[in-house]
C-alpha cells in the first residue's frame, strides 16, 4: 500500500487499524507517529518498523498492489491491482509511448499517485533512466538539472501545465527534450493550442492522456500527430484496451458513460484487510464514472462525470467524503465541484476561514481549492433529500 508521507497522524492510524500491516516503511522524521512498533532497520532518512503483534490474514497471490483514488480525504477504500495490471498497464504504455534503454525521465509526481508510479515502472522495465529530484519546476535549477542530465521526456497533471504557461515556458532551451505527456484532468483549450504550438515550434511531441487508478494508470492516449485535429480529445485505447460507450448512437456519434475493458483493469477495490483475499470482481471491464462520447475516427470526448468525484489538479477527490471530514470536525455543509476548486456550502453565520484551514489540514491539501459560500438554506428537492444541482445557481 503505497501512501503520501504526508498523510494525517490521525488518517494513518485509521488505516493501520483497518488493514493491520505487520511492517511499515516510513520517514524516520515521523517516527513518533505511530506506537507499538518495533525498528528492524534504518535506511537512510527511512526506516521499517515492525508491528509487535503480527496479523495472520490470507491475501489473494495475485494481489500486487493498493493504491488511494481519493489519499487526500483518508478514504479507507483503496484500489487492488494484481501483478499482471501492473505488467501489462506497463508493457502497453511502453507501446504506444515508445519508451527504449535511451530514454530517460525525471520525477514531477510522487510514486503514490497512479500516474507517478506508472512513469517510474514504464522506465525502469525499458532499462530507462530516471532523475530522482525534490526540486520544483518553478525552480531555475530544475530546467538546468534537465539539461545538464539529458532528460528526454517528462510528464505532468494540469496543475503542472498550469504552472509552465505562467513560467514562459516558450522561452526554456531544451535541446535533449523528446516529447512530455498529459493526464490526470482535461486541459483548457488555450493550454492545449499553447502547448501544441510549443510542440510545432521545437519539433517536440505532446501526448495527452486518459486514465483512472483502476486502470492501473492508463486507458486511452491521443497519438501526437492527431492532436491538431483532435484538439480536446483523450483520444484512443491504449495497446490492448477497449473502450465501448453505454447508451445511444445516433448520426455517427455515440454518447455515454466509458466503459474501458482491458488486461489492465484491477481487481476491484478493498475497504478492509478482510477484502485483500478477495478474487478479480471486475473481470476486465471498467465502468470509469465518466460520461463522453466518440466521432466517427473512434476519438474519445469526455463530457462529464455520473458520480460525485472530481479532479484537483490531478488527485481524484469525493465531495461526499469532504462532507463527511467537515461534519466530524463540527461543520454542516455542501460540497459542489468545480475545476480544481471545491465550493463549501454553509448557512451558519459563524463559519469563517477556520473551516477551510481545518479541511486543508486535514486532507493535505492546498488551501486555494476551496472556497467557502454561505447561503440562506441548503435547496431539497420533493423528497426532502438535498439537491445538488440547485446549488448551481449560487454560483
Amino acid at each position: 500500500m503505497l501512501l503520501d508521507p504526508q498523510i494525517s497522524t490521525n488518517l494513518l492510524e485509521e488505516l493501520i487499524e483497518t488493514y493491520k500491516p505487520n511492517y511499515i516503511l516510513m520517514p524516520t522524521s515521523r517516527i513518533d507517529d505511530l506506537k507499538n512498533y518495533e525498528v528492524l532497520k534504518e535506511l537512510g532518512t527511512f526506516i521499517i518498523l515492525r508491528l509487535n503483534k503480527n496479523s495472520f490474514y490470507p491475501i489473494n497471490k495475485d494481489l500486487a498492489l493498493l493504491l488511494s483514488t481519493s489519499g487526500s480525504t483518508g478514504s479507507k477504500k483503496f484500489v487492488r491491482i494484481s501483478y499482471e495490471n501492473v505488467y501489462r498497464n506497463t508493457k502497453d504504455i511502453i507501446t504506444y509511448l515508445d519508451i527504449n534503454k535511451d530514454h530517460r525521465t525525471v520525477t514531477t509526481m510522487p510514486p503514490f499517485y497512479t500516474y507517478g508510479l506508472s512513469v517510474i515502472n514504464t522506465h525502469l522495465a525499458s532499462g530507462a533512466s530516471i532523475v530522482v529530484t525534490k526540486i520544483k519546476i518553478i525552480e531555475k535549477s530544475f530546467w538546468k538539472l534537465i539539461n545538464k542530465q539529458r532528460v528526454t521526456s517528462f510528464a505532468g497533471v494540469p496543475y503542472l501545465y498550469e504552472i509552465l504557461n505562467k513560467i514562459k515556458f516558450e522561452k526554456l532551451n531544451l535541446p535533449h527534450l523528446e516529447y512530455f505527456t498529459q493526464a490526470g484532468g482535461a486541459l483548457s483549450k488555450d493550454l492545449l493550442k499553447y502547448f501544441l504550438n510549443y510542440s510545432e515550434k521545437n519539433k517536440k511531441k505532446f501526448i495527452v492522456m486518459y486514465g483512472q487508478t483502476e486502470a492501473t494508470s492508463r486507458i486511452s492516449y491521443l497519438p501526437y500527430n492527431m492532436l491538431k485535429k483532435k484538439l480536446g480529445s483523450v483520444g484512443i485505447p491504449i495497446p490492448g484496451g477497449k473502450i465501448s460507450l453505454t447508451n445511444y448512437e445516433s448520426n455517427n456519434v455515440k454518447d455515454g458513460e466509458i466503459i474501458y475493458e482491458g488486461k489492465n483493469v484491477s481487481m476491484g477495490y478493498a475497504k478492509s484487510f478482510v477484502d485483500l483475499n478477495k478474487g478479480d470482481e471486475n473481470r476486465g471491464v471498467l465502468r470509469t464514472g465518466d460520461l463522453g462520447k466518440s466521432d466517427k475516427d473512434g476519438y474519445i470526448y469526455i463530457t462529464g462525470r455520473k458520480s460525485r468525484d472530481i479532479k484537483l489538479f490531478g488527485h481524484r477527490v469525493n465531495l461526499d467524503e469532504i462532507e463527511k471530514i467537515l461534519f466530524k470536525g463540527g461543520y454542516n455543509c455542501l460540497c459542489y465541484g468545480l475545476d480544481n476548486k471545491v465550493i463549501i456550502f454553509h448557512v451558519d453565520n459563524k463559519y469563517n476561514s477556520k473551516v477551510l484551514e481545518y479541511l486543508s489540514k486535514i486532507t493535505n491539501i492546498n488551501l486555494d481549492c476551496f472556497k467557502l459560500k454561505k447561503i440562506n438554506k441548503f435547496p431539497k428537492n420533493e423528497n426532502g433529500k438535498v439537491s445538488y444541482d440547485k446549488l448551481e445557481k449560487f454560483l
